[in-house]
């Protein structure tokens, strides 16, 4: 029993689950900056509209994911080649190449920006102390290849959701919340009370985390079948949307009390954090932000050494060739921050959601999709018989 338990937690397709929650939680989610701007703003329906978006972001990660496990294509340069042709297929190379670089940029530099920030404001430790560390860690989760890296990411998502849910367990015990007030003043205090609005942004945002199935894909060699795909991406939406919904409920529930929907504060879950006066949970909160930041700059990194690693055959040792990668790939998004360009990064994702809908989201759905039914669950071993 304890063995089957054992298995369950370590399983392969909970790490693939564990790497999309990790990429997707570490730039915005862990501060609270993703939660206000996506979704609290908007009032009640925010609370409804992460479950829209994932569902989105989930179909693109199976569908994209499934195609490469199958075809054994995890570098998407590769998976273009052989899903839209070699013609079209260096053309979506290409733009999988633009989209997944301003992820890099945007995602990558919020990720530092956000622990940098963090790390001033709690410990007064220099912006490049925290990223150096960050990027040191990250280039030795992706020394040794997709299967440390998953199961690295599964114990590090464990952690991440055990947090996330004490904090906000004890905001709602301890804290001086007014959800009843916050739903009763939603219209007033929400930015924008638009539902529409709300429910376009949800999808948008959906666009703009289905870019990190790069991420996802470079690891989808540890799965061996469709059934585990299903899994990994069953689990890793079922994860995300109750982390999403934690958050964005507890950020809600603080708008009468709390100015966190103006856009001028950049660290809600601190600033609640701050309201709680526990000091023992503002050091965890920090914890946390360190576990964010380190899954998804891992992850984003793992994606980078799929695509890159050609770029650098002239380094012969393997595990320097990536370490090496990540370094660059990680230095370029940290340094990109440290120019205080997280206002203008946050922007970036909403032009990476738009570049994401005819780039990934619609070849997904459709022609991806298509691929995936016809060529069966075992295309390369029906071609070899």
């Amino acid at each position: 029993m304890n063995s089957k338990k054992s298995n369950m937690f370590t399983a392969s397709f909970i790490g693939v689950a564990a790497v999309w929650l990790g990429s997707h939680f570490g730039p915005g989610f862990a501060t609270g900056a993703f939660s206000t701007q996506w979704y609290v703003q908007y009032g009640w329906i925010g609370l409804l509209t992460p479950f829209i978006a994932m569902i989105v972001t989930g179909g693109v990660m199976y569908y994209m994911t499934e195609y490469a496990r199958s075809h054994k294509t995890y570098n998407y340069r590769p998976f273009a080649l052989s899903c839209f042709g070699p013609k079209f297929g260096q053309v979506m190379s290409a733009c999988y190449d633009v989209a997944f670089l301003m992820t890099l940029l945007c995602a990558g530099g919020l990720a530092f920006a956000g622990e940098g920030t963090i790390l001033q404001v709690h410990l007064n430790l220099p912006y490049w102390v925290g990223a150096g560390i960050m990027i040191v860690l990250s280039g030795l989760l992706c020394m040794y290849g997709s299967k440390l890296l998953s199961n690295a990411s599964a114990y590090l998502m464990y952690a991440i959701i055990g947090v996330v849910l004490l904090i906000v367990i004890l905001s709602f015990i301890f804290g001086d919340y007014d959800l009843a007030g916050s739903f009763a003043n939603s219209a007033a205090n929400a930015k924008n009370s638009s539902i529409a609005q709300a429910i376009l942004s949800g999808i948008l945002y959906g666009c703009f985390q289905s870019t990190i199935v790069f991420n996802v894909m470079a690891v989808a060699d540890v799965l061996t079948s469709r059934k585990d795909t299903k899994k990994a991406i069953g689990f890793g939406y079922l994860f995300t949307v109750v982390l999403m919904f934690g958050l964005v409920l507890m950020l809600f529930s603080y708008t009468n009390v709390y100015d966190i929907v103006g856009g001028t504060n950049n660290l809600p879950v601190y600033s609640v954090l701050q309201r709680l006066n526990f000091p023992w949970l503002t050091w965890i909160y920090v914890l946390l932000m360190t576990l964010a930041v380190l899954t998804s700059a891992a992850g984003l990194a793992a994606a980078c050494v799929r695509r890159f690693d050609g770029l650098f055959r002239w380094i012969g040792n393997v595990q320097l060739r990536r370490f090496v990668i990540t370094v660059i790939a990680l230095g370029i998004a940290a340094l990109g921050a440290s120019f205080g360009m997280a206002p203008l990064l946050r922007r970036g994702t909403s032009i990476v959601g738009y570049i994401g809908i005819p780039v990934v989201v619609i070849p997904a759905f459709t022609w991806v999709a298509h691929k995936v039914h016809k060529d069966g669950e075992n295309p390369t071993e029906a071609k070899a018989k």
